[in-house]
């Protein structure tokens, strides 16, 4: 059966930053002209507000996210034109330099205390079986910013869209604005970025260039919605312990998700599944023989509990309130 992976890019209540309400802050970001300016004229149009260290990284964040498009001609023909933060305020295209050093640029003017990191990310073109060490391997740059003395990362590249190859072959981006890149906990992000300095990863036990390749690549909402935890996993990671997760499609703001984490399951065990959203219409789990089972519906979301004797493979299906069926999990059963 193939269906379309779950890729949702909206803001539920009660995910990660759930406690701040960035909607004026956001409004008044994508307020400023689009017109040619200066990083101090921006800069200083953001300082008219008043705003916490938190909002001001916000106020950056989505104006790069609004105004500010991937170049794909550059990425495509490795002819990246200027990504100084100058270049990139004028000309409104960069590759991920280029967002970081805008970033990089406007932080400072409003007295936000913000590097640029540099080194490997799963994203768009990712091998692992391709770079030998961290230096060869480093392919994007992002952010770091400490917030009230808590350093957080920030990845506008990420945060503004989506990367695809086309029907020649090329990369086409498109604008998909996604707020799980914005201030995310180092021990959430490095899951896909790992910082060439390993002092930069901001974490008690830092992860290794040979286990980064390792690991799971996980984008935050896996974590923000409540499927996995990031503790557990690193301690796992620092035991040596085997991870292996089932394929996973969701990148959804707005689902809550209880399920199990190991992409085996024991036949003839109880295994439960829980999904909450407001967007969706209903969830299913599908076997190998086509047959669809329909999650009991209660006031919260849907649930099923799973305990089949048979091995196989199943997906859980859900659809959408326009109809569309995406597959968010997909699971063996041993």
């Amino acid at each position: 059966m193939k269906l379309i992976p779950l890729y949702f890019t909206f803001f539920f209540p009660f995910l990660f930053n759930a406690q701040v309400d960035f909607t004026s802050i956001d409004d008044y970001a994508k307020a400023y002209p689009k017109k040619n300016t200066s990083i101090d004229e921006l800069a200083n149009y953001f300082l008219l507000k008043e705003a916490s260290e938190l909002e001001k990284a916000r106020m950056i964040y989505v104006w790069l996210a609004e105004n500010i498009n991937y170049d794909d001609h550059g990425y495509n023909s490795k002819q990246f034109g200027d990504n100084s933060a100058e270049g990139v305020l004028q000309n409104k295209v960069a590759v991920c330099a280029g967002f970081a050093n805008l970033y990089q640029a406007l932080g400072d003017k409003m007295g936000l205390k913000i590097i640029t990191l540099r080194g490997l990310a799963k994203g768009y073109g990712y091998d692992e079986s391709s770079y030998d060490n961290i230096e060869e391997a480093t392919n994007h740059a992002w952010n770091a910013i400490n917030i009230d003395g808590v350093w957080t990362i920030f990845d506008a590249t990420w945060g503004q869209g989506n990367g695809t190859t086309n029907t020649k072959g090329k990369l086409e981006s498109k604008k998909v604005f996604k707020n799980y890149w914005f201030n995310v906990d180092p021990k959430i992000s490095i899951f896909s970025h790992l910082p060439a300095e390993n002092d930069k990863q901001f974490l008690i036990s830092t992860i290794s260039f040979e286990t980064f390749l390792e690991m799971p690549n996980i984008v935050p909402t896996a974590f923000l919605s409540g499927w996995l935890n990031a503790d557990d996993l690193l301690l796992k990671i620092k035991a040596k312990k085997v991870i292996d997760i089932p394929n996973h499609y969701f990148r959804s703001e707005k689902i809550f998700v209880k399920a199990p984490t190991d992409r085996l399951l024991k036949k003839g065990k109880p295994h439960t599944f829980i999904i909450e959203s407001i967007e969706l219409n209903n969830v299913f789990l599908v076997d190998d023989d086509e047959k669809w089972i329909l999650f009991n519906k209660t006031s919260a979301g849907w649930n099923y509990t799973l305990n089949t004797k048979s091995p196989g493979t199943i997906e859980v299906v859900v659809k959408m309130l326009d109809g569309t069926l995406l597959v968010l999990f997909e699971y063996e059963i041993e």
